[in-house]
């Protein structure tokens, strides 16, 4: 049994890494959170990677890449407290993995072309960038010159990724589907909830509904990517373009 490819194995050793870092983080134990906020992207990342070496297209790729930027962007939020410009490193390289699922997302689209379930992609598209106007403009009132367009930039970013994640509806699978978009609307709720909290008004629930939702957006993300690459059908289709 490759320990690196399980997924049951994996994905247990990811959930603690999640368990801990909540109860780190409502613990105020900042030794906790350094030991098992990084770890999450570390198991995440490497599960994906053995998972989806042998497939290695430029989807697979961009969705590594996004899961190495959720790294760094853990990491630097961590020492956040220490140095607010570790915030905007944070913001960066959070806003270069939401790209890369972004370019990920298209990347699916393009190869497909036309598909059923368009006008329902569009409706949700709409509402995605609806709420990440009115929410953006909601804090703005709140936010420190310093760091207005950095917060636009991640807004426009992230509604890209949920946008873009929508219109693979018809496009992949139903499975892969719905795991990338629930994903990513767990990832733009995650933000919002740090982001009202950071900039607005404390929330009780933060110190864990943050993390929550975040990792399951993550594994669900990287799960869905590996439904649409390692379908047999997907498979087939490749090898059948190759020859």
């Amino acid at each position: 049994m490759d320990l690196l490819k399980n997924t049951p194995i994996n994905l247990t050793v990811y959930g603690f890494a999640v368990l801990g870092t909540i109860v780190g983080g409502s613990m105020d134990n900042s030794t906790l959170v350094l030991a098992c906020k990084p770890l999450m992207m570390i198991v995440l990342g490497s599960w994906f990677y053995f998972n989806s070496r042998r497939v290695g297209d430029r989807f697979t790729l961009l969705i590594q890449a996004g899961l190495f930027f959720s790294f760094i962007g853990d990491v630097a939020l961590i020492f956040q407290e220490q140095d607010e410009f570790n915030f905007l490193i944070g913001l960066a390289a959070f806003l270069i993995a939401q790209l890369c699922y972004a370019m990920a997302f298209i990347h699916n689209i393009m190869e497909t072309g036309p598909a059923r379930g368009t006008w329902i992609s569009a409706l949700l598209g709409v509402v995605l960038i609806t709420f990440g106007y009115f929410f953006a403009s909601s804090l703005m009132p709140y936010l420190d010159e310093y760091v207005v367009v950095p917060i636009v930039i991640y807004t426009v970013a992230i509604c890209l990724m949920g946008v873009s994640a929508a219109f693979r509806l018809g496009r992949t699978y139903i499975k892969s589907f719905l795991y990338v978009f629930i994903g990513a609307l767990l990832f733009i709720t995650s933000d919002s909830i740090l982001a009202t909290n950071t900039f607005h008004h404390p929330l009780d629930h933060a110190k864990w509904s943050v993390i929550l939702t975040y990792a399951v957006a993550q594994v669900l993300i990287a799960s869905g990517a590996l439904r649409h690459v390692l379908d047999p059908e997907e498979i087939r289709r490749k090898a059948a373009l190759s020859t």
